[in-house]
């Protein structure tokens, strides 16, 4: 377990630790990275720059109702979320994984990180939890994963 890299993962963070053992050889989490994705915390409407797209067609005196849909740009932009946070990954797993890693992402998100991953920083990933730990303070992540490894 020295040595070992846990990174907690949601739509607009990823936060990398590794386990360290102190001098009485009990377990505790150092953060070694932590990455904020802005385009996570934006709103839509700021990303468009597109005017037109903001018009509305009157439906009634004081309201009014968008001209076209949003033709999937959420859909892409978790997309591309997933591919900035996969590449963060393997980045992290590269740089940091000697003796393997411990994933935790949303069950949402889970598989399709898993699949966007090189098939080196996959190999390197030993257990995957669905679950979203981002919230959890390190002594809780490190809590849930010996739960976890326990069973």
């Amino acid at each position: 377990m020295k040595d070992k890299l846990i990174i907690v993962v949601d739509l607009g963070l990823v936060r990398a630790y590794r386990i360290e053992l102190t001098p009485q050889r009990t377990p505790r989490l150092q953060q070694l990275q932590q990455v904020v994705l802005d385009e996570a915390h934006s709103r839509l409407k700021d990303r468009v720059t597109d005017l037109a797209g903001r018009q509305g067609t009157r439906t009634q005196k004081s309201s009014s109702a968008p001209k076209a849909d949003d033709h999937n740009l959420k859909l892409e932009s978790k997309r591309r979320l997933i591919r900035q946070i996969a590449g963060r990954i393997t980045e992290i797993i590269q740089q940091n994984a000697k003796n393997g890693c411990w994933l935790a992402a949303p069950k949402e998100i889970n598989l399709q990180i898993l699949n966007e991953l090189s098939p080196t920083a996959r190999d390197r990933i030993q257990k995957t939890v669905p679950c979203d730990f981002t919230k959890l303070s390190p002594s809780e992540v490190l809590e849930h994963f010996l739960e976890r490894t326990a069973l």
